[in-house]
């Protein structure tokens, strides 16, 4: 699987710069992943977090673009049509460069409206689920979004979220299913889907919020490339730190929307800090 020649495809939006991102890197990343699937004893990896914007356009034709970071996805495979699999989640008969297309797409190609691929998984969770309870980083994350759109009511706003984590542990089938990656399952992402700063450079965002907490500095610091000295706090007695990332207007890093023992308040008042420091850095 590793020596297939994949053909990009037209780049006719940002969505099919990101299929040709992806799609570049699936074949080692597939051939890495296989030996763990054939160990038994082995804790499997998720499928890997790819976005795709929305059909409508909300992100591309923004004013001001958003990209909102998590650590890492848990219970990603446990939903959609992928039973046929291993474990629900990596088809490993990917032959050629159209089947490499159809595993990201899916249902975004004719004829696939039964499969559900990777970007399907992420569109289905951002854009499709309206009746479904979404996760608690999901909702703080819209609830602090929501605070700054009533901060810049004359900003159209486009969002998307992303992790630091591409590729986390697998669905409750697989042995473990929530916290940080394996040491194995990070190295293979580190050496074969190491797409962050990529992606970051397709969808240009305006603004870069690291909604990550505690744990994941020097996870950021690895995927951009930074050192110690990018990141400033903002406020005394806060945990808000302002980063330089180079080519990206502002990014900030806080607290994680669902860490524990903490009450709204102490939320409300890392998010009301954020927002206000956006809003000096606009003006």
């Amino acid at each position: 699987m590793k020596d297939i020649e994949y053909i990009p495809i037209e780049e006719k939006s940002l969505n099919d710069k990101l299929v040709n991102l992806y799609a570049s890197k699936i074949p080692g990343l597939y051939s890495a992943v296989k030996p763990l699937f054939d160990d038994p004893e082995a804790i499997k990896p998720a499928l890997p977090l790819l976005i795709e914007l929305n059909d409508d356009g909300s992100y591309e034709n923004a004013d001001l673009r958003v990209m909102v970071f998590g650590r890492e996805t848990n219970n990603w495979n446990d939903k959609y049509n992928r039973s046929k699999y291993p474990f629900g989640s990596y088809n490993f008969n990917l032959r050629n460069s159209d089947d490499i297309v159809t595993e990201i797409m899916g249902r975004h190609i004719d004829g696939e409206e039964e499969y559900y691929g990777l970007g399907d998984i992420y569109h289905g969770y951002c854009y499709e689920e309206s009746g479904i309870r979404k996760s608690i980083f999901t909702r703080r994350q819209d609830q602090l979004i929501q605070q700054l759109a009533y901060r810049l009511v004359n900003y159209n706003i486009g969002v998307v979220w992303n992790n630091i984590s591409k590729i986390s542990r697998g669905g409750k089938d697989f042995g473990q299913c929530c916290g940080k990656p394996t040491p194995e399952i990070r190295e293979i992402e580190c050496r074969y889907f190491n797409v962050v700063r990529e992606e970051v450079k397709i969808l240009k965002p305006d603004i870069i919020i690291f909604l990550t907490g505690f744990y994941a500095d020097n996870d950021i610091k690895e995927k951009f490339g930074l050192s110690d000295d990018s990141f400033h706090q903002i406020r005394e007695g806060l945990f808000l730190d302002r980063i330089n990332i180079p080519g990206v207007k502002y990014a900030a890093r806080t607290i994680h929307p669902s860490t524990r023992g903490q009450r709204s308040e102490y939320f409300k008042t890392h998010f009301e800090a954020l927002v206000d420091d956006i809003i000096k850095s606009l003006t």
